[in-house]
């Protein structure tokens, strides 16, 4: 199916690098551990997008020497919005700006912590989402989910702070202030802690690779990554990984 370029779907995309992941994760997990979440739930949220199919897809990233594009999230290498020393506020303006620069008239930016959102509340936040009202999704902690919008309501983004605390509500009050009606999408968890992650793996059908290792970098992939699938190198050469002898916990 032909994609709907009047639709666009944001994903902020962190390298999965310890010094480039939020502290917030760095203390739940520790700074090597924070990593291997995080990219899960980014190929998560990642593949939830891609595989959307009624919207295109803008991926903000700011890329580093040993992470120059996103291969190790896609080997097709979708590309991405660079940006440079942005916050994630500013990173989320920028990424509205040019979708809608680019011709899009509704975009939705999800927030990749939330790992139980459902294509079905995409579908409902587009459809909701007006010159006069906006999609908001709650989760459990107060963080949004996902935020879903026209360029003429970006202005709700123009003050900072927008993603703190309980950032759900606060974009909530600030699209009332602006007059505009509240889509409000189910609301589900954002991973934070040991409680949120094992409730995430529990629902899980399959535990996925939580992301597709470089050739020069075979130590950054899961076990079971390295006993099911061979990766491929220049010139397509299957390079074979032997698996640990132990499977350490996630």
């Amino acid at each position: 199916m032909a994609q709907n370029r009047d639709n666009c779907i944001i994903l902020l995309v962190d390298p999965p690098e310890a010094e480039k992941i939020s502290q917030d994760l760095k203390t739940a997990f520790g700074p090597e551990r924070a990593v291997h979440v995080n990219s899960d739930l980014l190929s998560a949220s990642y593949r939830l997008a891609k595989s959307f199919g009624n919207a295109i897809l803008i991926l903000s990233y700011e890329k580093t020497t040993r992470h120059p594009d996103l291969t190790w999230l896609d080997q097709e290498d979708p590309g991405f919005l660079e940006v440079k020393s942005r916050s994630w506020e500013e990173r989320a303006q920028d990424a509205f700006r040019l979708a809608f620069f680019t011709g899009a008239k509704k975009a939705i930016l999800i927030n990749h912590l939330s790992p139980d959102i459902k294509k079905e509340w995409l579908h409902q936040a587009f459809d909701s989402v007006t010159d006069k009202s906006v999609a908001i999704g709650a989760n459990q902690d107060g963080s949004f989910s996902l935020l879903g919008m026209t360029q003429q309501n970006t202005k709700i983004l123009e003050a900072p702070g927008f993603s703190h605390g309980k950032s759900a509500e606060n974009l909530a009050e600030r699209a009332k202030k602006n007059k505009l009606a509240v889509f409000s999408t189910p609301e589900t968890y954002s991973v934070a802690g040991e409680d949120t992650l094992l409730k995430w793996m529990e629902t899980k059908e399959t535990l996925p690779p939580l992301f597709q290792a470089r050739p020069q970098d075979p130590e950054l992939l899961l076990p079971e990554h390295k006993k099911h699938h061979k990766h491929h190198g220049k010139g397509g050469l299957e390079i074979p990984v032997q698996p640990p002898p132990e499977k350490p916990p996630l």
